[in-house]
Order: C-alpha cells, then structure tokens, then sequence
C-alpha cells in the first residue's frame, strides 16, 4: 500500500513539473508574439506620421528655366526635413548631387504642404525616366516619369 502512495505521490509531481514547463514555454511565446506586435505597430505608427507623395503628372513634368520641377506633398503628420542634406534625389538609379538641387521651401516641409525639387535639365535626357526620393528616415517613393 505504500508503494502504491509512492508512486502515485511520484507520478503527481512529475504531471505538476510537465504542466509547470508547459506554461512557461506558452508564456514565453506569448511574450515574444505581444513584443513583435508591439514592435510592428510602432513601425506602421512612424510610417503614418512621416509619409509623402510624389504629385506630378507623369506625361508632364514642368520646366523652370533650366530645371525640371517635382512636386512633393508631406501626406504625413509630422514636418519633413526638406533640404538637399537630408533628401537623396535619384534619376535611374544616379544620385544626383545635392549641390545641383533645389528645394522649395529650403528647410522643412509641414503635414500637407507642397514643395518642389528643381533637377536640373542636363540630368535628364528624353524619353522614360525613373525619379526616386529617399528621406532622411529611410521613406522612399518612385514615379516613372517622361520628358519630351
């Protein structure tokens, strides 16, 4: 009689040690699981408030002088750094160098205001062209785009 206590004494603690590591194996991954969601609304949360659009029509890209003008509009809700220090201007993949840039307004660009970027004409032959912006922030939009 008591060895059969024993065992069954044995056997009970074993099952409470199984449920033990059990639990914390599932609160261990719930933990994980809650910190990605975590770590991924932040990212989606930064995202909205710093976002912009390219707004040209792209079969008619304005010429100013001896630039071609790109509208930017900041759809996000935080300001933008507008400036050639902190935006990277590419044509088909060539960077263009900041100091051959213009931007307007030159420092920073408010939720849903507009700014151009003037790119010089000699950057940009005729025919279908790809302009990427890339802000300080790592944000980029594209716009296939054809000059005349």
């Amino acid at each position: 009689m008591a060895s059969s206590v024993m065992s069954e004494l044995v056997l009970f603690i074993a099952s409470l040690l199984v449920a033990g590591m059990v639990a914390g194996g599932l609160y261990v991954i719930t933990q994980d699981i809650s910190d990605g969601i975590l770590t991924k609304g932040q990212d989606v949360a930064e995202n909205l408030r710093t976002n912009f659009e390219i707004i040209n029509d792209p079969e008619n890209i304005p010429v100013s002088g001896s630039a071609y003008v790109f509208y930017i509009r900041n759809i996000g809700k935080e300001s933008i750094s507008f400036d050639p220090n902190s935006v990277v201007v590419m044509i088909d993949g060539s960077i263009i160098p900041p100091s051959n840039l213009t931007f307007e307004p030159s420092s920073h660009l408010s939720p849903y205001e507009v700014g151009k970027i003037y790119v010089p004409t000699t950057f940009v032959s005729p025919g279908y062209h790809k302009i990427t912006i890339v802000l300080d922030t790592g944000k980029k939009k594209s716009l296939v785009f054809e000059v005349g």
